[in-house]
């Protein structure tokens, strides 16, 4: 009596959680379901993913900056204007053995400044400079009371040129940093879509998983009804006793509850799927495979080399060792003997100061254009030494921390290497085990199917028990679960040891396209 009443309240458990399940289950229609191949998700995600979108935005900012840093060798021109510049203010002036006199002093420019600049491949400046301006002055004396007024036009035209000397070429170094910055971010964006790839993979076969464990589950609730209905029917014939119809019903229930969990669980592997591929979580979407495969030979000594040969981490890894050279170079330069060699030639004319305030600007410039034929140039050479004497140190810590950086960079490169090889053979051991643990559950899972037909059978003629049909029922369960996880395992080793290897062992062909 006590076992009935066990049962009888395990049974009502498990009927209101299959109940609490349903009542949680959120489930959406739309006009139809459209089914995706596991290409089909790729190609969406590379397109349409979050992680994609984000990091060609990345290769398109590289790719600006290296041409940014490219057009820094072209010629270019930056203008200057004043319209204009006012001024007014007192001005004190000193008088020997007096006080100081008060003048007010009033000027305003009207001034233009073209600049043509020509940066040279030796990182140094050839500029081209016209300057044109008219000023007008007011000189006001207070002891005489008195205003003088001049107006000015200047032209100017000269040449400058300008060369650090005894220091490592700055612009040639900003175009290198940045060509390889633009580099290190195709080859992440190459990398990335390789992540991509084997990610998608990942959830493509986590939501497969998840729709067979749901078919898996709706079939033993099937064969759970049926085999119910069968025992019902025996015990009201007086065939088997009530404990083994109560039996019966719990494991229907037990089954049913795993069912709306299934369920419940595929539609949100379903929203983690949608979110992976960039799709709005309104899109019904399915997907559609087989299981089968076929045996393929890997030869580990091509899959090493191929690995060694195409990773991108390696290359990346010899890009930063150059970018920390450079930093070595500049951390070197902050304490080296700098000269800077500058030279200029320049035409001047101002206009006559005896001409009439009232002169027009076109008088006023040919004026100055008269003055700058006749006037003999400007001209003039320095030569400016900048040396090192006294720092602390600072500079030599400097170094020494740099070079410390790039000795530990080319280490990294060589671990980088040992852990590349180190995980292609891991892979290709994955590969290998999880093909043979595939055959045997394939083997298993027709076993289980034969065993449970038999038992059924058994069943129907009285030859055993609810229970021992539950049992093998429960195992049929286990043996799909069983060869699903298997082979889920087997693609996804199959695919990591292409993202690894740049190499399709099915196919015997490289992946350098993808």
């Amino acid at each position: 009596m006590t076992g009935y009443i066990t049962l009888r309240f395990r049974l009502s458990m498990i009927n209101f959680l299959a109940v609490f399940f349903t009542s949680l289950l959120y489930t959406h229609q739309l006009n139809a379901e459209q089914l995706l191949s596991l290409e089909d998700a790729i190609n969406i995600a590379l397109e349409q993913g979050y992680l994609m979108k984000s990091i060609r935005l990345g290769l398109v900012q590289a790719e600006e900056n290296r041409l940014a840093a490219k057009y820094r060798f072209r010629t270019n021109a930056d203008m200057t204007f004043n319209a204009p510049a006012w001024e007014e203010r007192v001005m004190s002036i000193q008088v020997p053995n007096a006080l100081p006199v008060y003048n007010s002093l009033g000027t305003m420019r009207v001034q233009g400044l073209l600049n043509i600049n020509q940066p040279l491949p030796t990182d140094g400046t050839l500029t081209l400079r016209s300057r044109l301006y008219q000023s007008k002055e007011s000189n006001y004396f207070a002891e005489t009371d008195n205003t003088l007024k001049r107006k000015d036009f200047v032209t100017s035209m000269s040449l400058w040129f300008n060369q650090p000397l005894f220091t490592f070429n700055r612009l040639k170094t900003g175009l290198k940093r940045a060509e390889l910055n633009y580099e290190n971010s195709l080859l992440s964006f190459q990398r990335t879509q390789l992540d991509v790839i084997y990610n998608v993979t990942q959830s493509f076969y986590g939501l497969y998983r998840q729709t067979r464990i749901y078919e898996i589950n709706h079939e033993t609730m099937e064969q759970m009804e049926k085999t119910y209905d069968l025992a019902k029917l025996k015990y009201e014939a007086g065939l088997i006793p009530e404990v083994e119809a109560l039996q019966m019903e719990v494991d229907l229930a037990d089954a049913r509850a795993s069912f709306y969990a299934a369920e419940s669980d595929l539609e949100r592997q379903k929203d983690d799927f949608k979110q992976t591929l960039g799709l709005k979580l309104s899109d019904d979407v399915g997907i559609k495979t087989d299981i089968s495969y076929k045996h393929f030979t890997i030869d580990t000594d091509k899959a090493i080399e191929e690995g060694l040969k195409n990773r991108y981490e390696i290359r990346e890894n010899e890009i930063d060792i150059e970018l920390r050279r450079i930093a070595v170079m500049e951390s070197n330069a902050r304490n080296e003997i700098r000269a800077d060699l500058s030279a200029y030639y320049d035409f001047t004319g101002r206009s006559d100061p005896a001409l009439p305030y009232n002169s027009g600007t076109q008088d006023l410039f040919d004026s100055s254009w008269d003055d700058l034929e006749r006037r003999p140039a400007n001209r003039g050479v320095s030569l400016i030494l900048t040396l090192p004497v006294w720092d602390w140190g600072v500079n030599k810590a400097e170094v020494a921390s740099a070079r410390a950086n790039l000795q530990r960079a080319e280490i990294d490169l060589e671990e980088q290497k040992k852990s590349i090889e180190n995980s292609i053979r891991d892979v290709v051991r994955s590969v290998r085990s999880s093909e043979s643990r595939l055959e045997v559950l394939t083997k298993s899972q027709d076993v289980a199917q034969r065993t449970y037909n038999i038992s059924l059978e058994r069943f129907n003629n009285g030859e055993i028990t609810s229970l021992e049909l539950s049992l093998d029922n429960n195992r049929l369960s286990s043996s799909k679960l069983a060869f699903l996880n298997a082979y889920i395992a087997y693609k996804l080793a199959v695919s990591d040891l292409k993202r690894k290897t740049f190499w399709d062992f099915e196919n015997n062909r490289p992946l350098l396209d993808l």
